[in-house]
Parts: C-alpha cells; structure tokens; sequence
C-alpha cells in the first residue's frame, strides 16, 4: 500500500531541508573562516644570546641595525602606520575583521592601554597622491578586543637587554567589506587622542633577517600628514597584523599547475632573506598550498611547518631545494612546481667590509692569542686583500699568512693587542668579533668577544680574555679585530666604515676543551749543595696554569712559592739556584688546573742535598 502523503508532511520536509541547508550555509562559512598573516613577531622562547623567557611567553626580539623603526613604529600623536596585502586571482574576500600589534613602553597594567583604533582600506598605494579610500576612516572607533599576546619586545641581548617593560598587546577591530581579487592598504591608527604614551607598533621580525623579503611598510606623520617608508637603517620594515575573512567565487577543477617554483634569490649568504612564489597561479576557492624542502632536487621532500601560502619567505641557512604541492579541493588533485636550489655562499665569500677612511692615527701593531702573534706597521700591508686607504688588512689568507691558532671552545682565551700611532695621538678602544656560527657574518652584539674595558690614549697594549661559548661550532672561522679612535662601547661596529683605526681579519681554529692532566709526576732528586737542580711534571690538555708549592717536612704544611731560590714556580718546571743544607728534605708538588679542569695538585717530590766532598 503506497504511503499517503499530505499537505502537512510536505511543509514538514520543507521546514527541515531549509533548516538543514541553513546549518550547512552557517558552518560552511565558519568552516571556511581563514586568517591572512602579513608576518610574524615573536622570535622564540629564548634569545640570540640564550636568556629565557618568562614561562608562557615569548620574545620579539629585534633584529636591527639601530633603531630607527626596526625596534618599533612611533604610533603616538595619533601617527598612523600602513602596509600592503593582496587578494589572490579568481577569489573575493568578505572580511570580517583586522588584527593588529603594539605595546606601551612601561605600561604594567592587566588589561590592555589599548581601546580606540581606526581603520581604512585603499586600493592603491595611499602615500602616492591622495587617494579616497575605498573602506573606513579616521573618525570611527573601531575597536573590538585586546588581549596580551604573551610577549615581549627586546633589544638585541644580552648588551641592551629590556627585560618585561614592553608587553605585546593584540588589538582587534571590526572590518567588515568585501574585496575582490587586488593589491589592497590597509591603514591603521591607535588611541589617537592620547599623546603622551610611549606607544609603538614593531615590526615584522625574523630571526637573522633584518628585513623581511619584500617589505614596503609606511608611516604617516598626521601633524604635516606626510607618508615616509618605515625604514632600520636602510632596511625596508613590514608592519603584522592579521586579516579574518571568508573566500568565495568559482571553485577550482582539475589538477593544479604551478609551473616553476620562483626564487627571489638562487643563492646567498647564512641569513640572507629570500622568498618564493609560483610561475602559474591556480585560480578558484579550494586551493591549499604546502611548500616543501629537500636536500636534493629528487627529495626526500618534508613539508615545511606553516608554509601553506601562495608565497613562502624565509632565510638562508643550508643549501636546499625548494618546491610547493598545490591541491584543489573540488578534485582531491595536486600538482607540484619544478623545484628551485636557493644555495648556501660560501662563509669566506661572505664577510661584511670595514675598515677606516683615513691613513692616519691609530693602527693595529700586535695580535696575540693561542699561537698567533702577528705584527705590523703603518705601512704593513696584509698577505691577503688590505690597503693603507681604506686601513683594513685581510691576513686570513695569501703568501706569509699565519697559521690559525688553536683557540678553546668554552673557555677564557687570553688575548692581547698592541695599539700604535701613525700621527695623531687620540683615545681609541679596541674589539674582537668571532664568527661563532660559522654563518659568514658577525652578529653585533652576540659575536662580541671582547672589547676594551676604556678609551686609552696614544699606544697602548690591551690585555683580556676572549671567551668562546660551548655552542660554538668547532673547526676553523674567522676573527676581527678593530681599533677605533673615539671608539665607544656603541659605536663600534664590525661592518662599514669610520675614520680613524684600522680592521683586521685572522682565520681561528675552535677545538674542543681537554681536561688537564699530568702525564708525568715530580720525581725525587738530589743535588750538591750549591748546585741548581729542578722538578718538573709533564701535562696534557687546554690552557694548563701551573702553581709550585713546597714544605719543609712530609707532615708541614704547604706553602706557595714566590720568590728566590726558586724560579720557574709558574711554569711545569721550578728550577732551584744555588741550593743549601737548609733544602734538605723539602718537598716539593705543583697545583695545576686548566680551561676545563678544576684546582688539583701532583704527587710530591723529595730534594736531598748532598755535602760537598773534599778532594
């Protein structure tokens, strides 16, 4: 018997469909929610230099060259700040809202300083000419939340460590528009009206990157409303923040083919940054991407953690190939692009330029550490590339240069360098960098191993320790060294020029530390009386320090050798001149210790003296 239908059962499957296909409208839209990033802030849970954050938060931690933008955008006076973002071909986004970063130097409250921002969208670069915008402005208050972001903005530690005075705090705001396919600028201001704060917006921040590939960041000065380029240094700044939207338009279909992987650079220096795109863009809704890395252009092939954008930017640090997997969801079909090599320069070829302008006053006349002692003149010109122009001497390579000497991982080397005059007679500080990483650069301040304790005046002798962390890498690197005049704990520099002083480079070989100890013991000896005789011992490992003792009695106490008869006493051998009766049965042993190797002593030696024989 056929089932009845009526009336009522049709309205009844009606209602239900149109309640179902609402639900599946609500959470196809929830569900296809993304996040546009124009970057990261936060640098890790530990420094360059290793110093800890506090638990549960991270540092930002800048990657300057001083501090002109590159630690943080001025966002007082009501100052405004700008950067660029695109919407992909064949896509339209409905936004829903923006996200954006700053702190408030000092600030130590619980909730945010934060509660005021207004926005605006361009579709064009708003610094050229004066074009309308195409979303918002700057009179509505858009804010919707802020919250901690569980982070700290820092100097380069551990020289200008700043510690917890500067939280991140995240600010959302109510952005709702709709884009089509394009180059947008979004523009965004906080707390206008408050113009007292210390408020700044850092910017985009990768670990050994001082800029960040492709960046084009502005800022306006809203009192002469002027735009400028957010600049550190010369270095281009991008700005965070973080689009929420829902993508639409025409699926995609078929199996994507991205063609060539696009590499900005092919090959560069450790930390050179670099990005990649696609040759042929896949156009539609539904297309992923994940960018993957190898050691060869065969594979094996690893997917590159958060690297799942059109673009991948990052930084130099092995020789690798390059490639990105691009799947349409409409067809579960992926392609991937021809991978690319973005290689690794050789460290040597990649040292930065330094050295001095001018010919006169101060020059380097003497370096010493481990074996190397190498001197000059003012008008010593360096084996390898060096001039008297520009004062800066390459003695790393080339006919009579020295050998590399033996310097120890994790441990106080002692080094000193002998400061000369070619005319004037002027203050001048002296520093040495090591490239510890083995990366071709010098990290300022990370790679600073040492650096004169004041400004001496005319010649002069610095003595120190340069100190070789245990994360060094081992085998051979190179060394700076530089004397200044008018030098100054800021000023001075590794790369670039100044005027007065001369740089030197040297190859060091970084070999692991050894314990110290004694491959042979003071032995019993015996001498005439008025003879010289001698104890020695025999050590091996890094940097061993010797320190002679003696007692009159196997049950006396020890005492420190300091003077006459006795010389040597510093040394593996304690020599005796002209020995008396009275040394009769003294004992003698050596306290020694090393870079790795706590205090201890020898076993003890017996001295007898023998009368003298008439003949």
């Amino acid at each position: 018997m056929q089932k009845k239908i009526t009336l009522k059962n049709l309205f009844s499957s009606y209602k239900k469909m149109v309640f179902a296909l609402m639900a599946i409208c609500l959470y196809t839209a929830t569900l296809n929610a993304q996040v546009y990033s124009n970057g990261p802030l936060s640098t890790g849970a530990n420094t360059t230099s290793g110093v800890a954050a506090p638990a549960g938060f991270t540092w930002s931690e800048a990657q300057l060259t001083n501090t002109v933008a590159g630690f943080g955008a001025s966002i007082q006076n009501g100052n405004t700040v700008a950067d660029n973002f695109t919407v992909p071909a064949g896509q339209t986004w409905t936004l829903s809202k923006a996200a954006f970063y700053a702190y408030s130097t000092g600030y130590a409250g619980a909730t945010s300083p934060f509660n005021d921002t207004r926005v605006r969208i361009y579709n064009t670069n708003p610094s050229v000419g004066n074009p309308a915008p195409i979303f918002g402005d700057l009179t509505t208050n858009r804010f919707l939340a802020s919250t901690n972001n569980s982070m700290y903005r820092i100097f380069p530690t551990p020289a200008n460590m700043q510690g917890t005075t500067r939280i991140i705090w995240k600010i959302e705001a109510t952005v709702v528009t709709v884009l089509a396919a394009g180059t947008y600028w979004i523009e965004w201001q906080h707390n206008p009206i408050v113009v007292t704060a210390s408020n700044f917006s850092p910017p985009v921040t990768i670990v050994g990157q001082v800029s960040a590939p492709g960046a084009n960041a502005i800022q306006r000065t809203i009192a002469g409303n002027t735009f400028a380029a957010l600049l550190d240094g010369t270095a281009p700044q991008d700005m965070p923040f973080d689009i929420t939207y829902v993508a639409s338009g025409s699926p995609c279909a078929g199996t994507p083919a991205p063609g060539n992987t696009i590499a900005s650079i092919v090959t560069g220096c450790a930390g050179t940054p670099f990005s990649l795109s696609l040759q042929s863009p896949t156009t539609g809704i539904g297309v992923t991407y994940q960018w993957q890395s190898a050691p060869t252009a065969t594979g094996p092939w690893t997917n590159i953690t958060g690297a799942t954008n059109s673009t991948y930017a990052s930084s130099v640090t092995a020789s690798t190939f390059y490639r990105c997997a691009v799947t349409c969801a409409a067809s579960t079909s992926t392609g991937t692009s021809t991978p690319i090599q973005v290689a690794l320069t050789p460290a040597a070829q990649c040292y930065c330029a330094g050295g001095a302008t001018s010919i006169a006053d101060e020059d380097i006349f003497n370096v010493r550490i481990g074996t190397l002692n190498n001197s000059s003149t003012c008008a010593t010109l360096a084996p390898g590339f060096g001039s008297q122009q520009n004062r800066y001497s390459n003695y790393t390579s080339g006919v009579g240069a020295p050998a590399a000497p033996d310097v120890i991982q994790g441990a106080s080397n002692p080094v000193s360098v002998q400061v000369g005059t070619c005319g004037g007679n002027f203050g001048n500080m002296v520093a040495i960098w090591i490239d510890l990483n083995q990366d071709g650069t010098f990290q300022q301040p990370a790679e600073r191993v040492y650096i004169s304790p004041a400004s001496v005046t005319g010649p002069n002798t610095q003595v120190g320790n340069v100190v070789i962390p245990p994360t060094a890498l081992l085998g051979t690197t190179r060394m700076r060294v530089l004397v200044q005049e008018f030098g100054t704990p800021a000023n001075m520099f590794p790369c670039g020029t100044y005027q007065w002083g001369e740089t030197e480079d040297y190859n060091i070989n970084i070999v692991p530390c050894i314990p110290v100890t004694l491959t042979a013991q003071p032995a019993n000896t015996s001498v005439t009386c008025g003879g010289n005789t001698s104890f020695s011992v025999t050590a091996i490992g890094s940097i061993p320090a010797f320190s002679w003792q003696f007692r009159v009695s196997p049950t006396a106490p020890w005492q420190t050798i300091t003077g006459a008869p006795y010389s040597g006493f510093t040394t593996n051998t304690l020599t005796i001149t002209n020995a008396n009766t009275t040394l009769n049965g003294y004992q003698y042993r050596v306290l020694y210790s090393g870079a790795c190797t706590a205090t201890d002593f020898s076993s003890a030696g017996t001295l007898t003296i023998n009368p003298i024989v008439a003949v």
